[in-house]
């Protein structure tokens, strides 16, 4: 066996949540002594592999989202005629805005920690940790409906995520946190609890790989890797030992071809996985960290 089943296992755990907790608090506490126009709703939390307990040992960014649901953004446009009418004469246009709601945290958070500490980026502020805080990546977003239809007598049937817009380029991002979590859950319970160690095991695998210089860092972001072991059948995951689960994966991974992978869709169950935008992973770079992945192991 190339790797011990100790060894596995040892990656297998999730990494430390004591600071991860930390940082959220004190986010959450900055964010919350705002001044906030009366009437202005919002909810405060992890995502990412702090959220998901798929996190590993040397994880230090903390993505905390900040959500804005006070109004929401849709894709009503997509909606036929007489649905869409029937949705504006429901719905009226929301008293603040998204770009409002992110000016205000940005002075709070330049405020609270000082300028220095604080950096606006493409997609998130950033706020450097200390004294027991990790980095965070800070996410000001509003609320995101999905709508599959529209009517006054069903006004449900929408898939709710979250939406923002890049700031040096305007794109728009739309992502669904809250479904990519309940799907991980659920996964992990049909997989017999052995779905979530086993993404901390194949995340810490590609960390020694960085580390010997077999992949760039680029090649896999983590949740390319865990959506990526969200399409392996869970039946994979039904065994005793770490060394009997990894094995079927790279075997399911090495079977797989190239457009098998075009059915591949995220955890969040929304978006398939591979595609050209830059939300999406290009099937040539998963292809190839299948291959280094499974010469990895087998050199041991």
């Amino acid at each position: 066996m190339p790797f011990s089943e100790s060894q596995l296992e040892t990656w297998s755990n999730q990494g430390a949540t004591t600071s991860s907790a930390n940082t959220y608090n004190s986010i959450k506490s900055c964010i919350d002594s705002v001044n906030w126009k009366s009437g202005l709703s919002y909810n405060i939390y992890l995502q990412g592999s702090y959220k998901n307990t798929t996190n590993i040992r040397g994880n230090s960014d903390v993505d905390v989202v900040v959500e804005l649901d006070s109004i929401f953004y849709s894709n009503k446009e997509k909606l036929p005629a007489d649905q869409l009418k029937e949705f504006n004469e429901h719905h009226d246009s929301g008293e603040y805005t998204l770009a409002d709601f992110k000016t205000a945290i940005i002075k709070k958070l330049n405020d609270y920690y000082g300028e220095a500490s604080v950096k606006v980026g493409n997609r998130s502020i950033k706020v450097r940790g200390q004294n027991g805080r990790l980095d965070a990546d800070i996410v000001p977003c509003a609320q995101y409906r999905e709508y599959n239809s529209f009517s006054i007598l069903k006004t449900t049937d929408y898939a709710r995520g979250i939406v923002f817009w890049e700031t040096e380029t305007k794109n728009e991002v739309v992502n669904f946190p809250e479904l990519h979590f309940r799907n991980g859950a659920d996964k992990n319970a049909d997989a017999t609890n052995n779905y979530k160690p086993s993404i901390r095991i194949i995340k810490n695998m590609r960390s020694r790989m960085v580390e010997a210089g077999m992949i760039d860092e680029n090649l896999s972001p983590s949740y390319f890797i865990e959506c990526l072991l969200y399409n392996v059948p869970s039946i994979t995951y039904n065994h005793n030992s770490y060394s009997d689960i990894i094995v079927g994966i790279l075997n399911f991974l090495y079977n797989t071809q190239e457009d098998n992978l075009k059915s591949f869709v995220c955890q969040n169950m929304q978006r398939y996985l591979f595609g050209t935008s830059d939300q999406q992973w290009d099937t040539a770079d998963c292809l190839a960290f299948s291959s280094e992945l499974i010469d990895f192991w087998n050199k041991g």
